[in-house]
């Protein structure tokens, strides 16, 4: 579990300096890193479980990987949690920015931590460049020296991407405004497990209320053009797999996909998880003319339209549990095969547990892979 080729369909390779994590939010409930660390406690990956761990050893990793690739940084922890000391984190920042042949893509739940740090991280390399205006000679101020601090200075690296778990409007409103305000080449969330809808503008206008003011040209525009949704570069959404996964409506990943769209975001669907769409209506035989076979054959017709027939129901309906919203899930109380003239109500989308391999990856049919582009990326950078 230290660095190696992954199953995650919107990266190439992992990379842990870090393992463990505590969790802040309902989208940790069911995390699939400490199940794995629980797995192999006391293991050289784990050597102590899912408690905070630094790995000294895997720092350098990157300047050994010859092919160049996209790396999920630290899949099984956070790099920005409480316990990662700043100067760690500032060993890890500067092998990416190093390691220009590789995309490296940082995700977090500690959206506060990670804007400061980077906030400040980038505003030291604009001191350190300002300090060569100042130098007594021409040949000090435009020194190799000078053009690569000016250089490092002018924009975040193009290959450091950085991201928030998004997982409800909640937390939406919270780390959206949070990630807009980090200096980054691109940003981009990550909807996974998403247990309710999320409005990317409400969390955008979020952003600009808590300032006391609308949203302001500096997070409309950068490098010249408008900005997707003011900062937003990318947007994974995915429901949740494993033991006791939550189910996904339906209508909540299309409504990210159709603001994505709209907002020439690019979308990139990564699974339904445990759950996924089902016909409601299977139906069995022509209703104005009856079965016509015998009873044998009528037993398997309806046990195999039971089979990819929905056996849930996933509502709007919800309730607040400390500040928080969970969706109700009602079990279909005939067989699909018995509802051939039956409709559902507004709000309800039918959904059964397919497992995450049936489930697929495909939404109304076809699969949605996009990723930043790197003139997105490059029109994207800003300070």
């Amino acid at each position: 579990m230290t660095t190696q080729h992954t199953a995650i369909e919107w990266t190439d390779r992992t990379w842990n300096p870090v393992t463990g994590c505590t969790k802040v939010s309902p989208g940790c409930d069911h995390c699939y890193a400490e199940t794995i660390a629980h797995r192999f406690d006391g293991s050289k990956a784990f050597p102590n479980g899912f408690d905070v761990t630094l790995h000294e050893e895997r720092v350098d990793q990157p300047y050994r990987w010859k092919k160049p690739a996209r790396v999920f940084v630290n899949s099984m922890s956070d790099l920005f949690h409480q316990d990662v000391p700043d100067l760690f984190i500032t060993q890890v920042f500067d092998v990416m920015e190093a390691n220009k042949q590789h995309t490296f893509q940082v995700l977090t739940k500690r959206h506060a931590r990670m804007r400061s740090f980077v906030q400040q991280r980038e505003s030291l390399k604009r001191e350190y460049a300002a300090k060569f205006d100042d130098c007594p000679t021409e040949a000090m101020r435009n020194s190799p020296a000078a053009k690569w601090a000016r250089a490092r200075a002018a924009n975040p690296p193009a290959n450091i991407w950085l991201g928030v778990s998004v997982e409800n409007q909640k937390w939406a409103d919270i780390r959206i405004p949070a990630l807009l305000e980090t200096p980054a080449a691109v940003r981009f969330l990550s909807c996974e497990p998403l247990l309710g809808p999320v409005d990317l503008k409400q969390a955008v206008r979020t952003m600009g209320s808590e300032r006391g003011h609308g949203l302001t040209a500096s997070y409309v525009h950068a490098g010249g053009c408008c900005r997707k949704f003011h900062g937003i570069d990318w947007v994974i959404v995915g429901g949740e797999s494993g033991h006791g996964a939550r189910a996904m409506h339906p209508d909540w990943v299309r409504s990210l996909r159709d603001q994505c769209e709209q907002g020439r975001v690019p979308f990139f669907f990564k699974q339904w998880g445990e759950w996924g769409p089902a016909d409601f209506q299977v139906r069995v035989c022509d209703p104005a003319v009856g079965w016509q076979g015998t009873e044998q054959e009528l037993a398997a017709a309806k046990a195999d339209s039971e089979a990819r027939g929905a056996t849930h129901v996933h509502t709007g309906h919800w309730q607040d549990k400390d500040g928080e919203r969970s969706y109700w899930l009602h079990e279909i109380g005939h067989k699909p095969w018995s509802l051939e003239r039956v409709g559902l109500p507004d709000g309800m989308a039918p959904i059964r547990r397919w497992g995450k391999k049936r489930a697929g990856r495909e939404l109304d049919g076809r699969l949605h892979d996009d990723f930043p582009t790197p003139a997105a990326s490059a029109a994207g950078a800003q300070q």
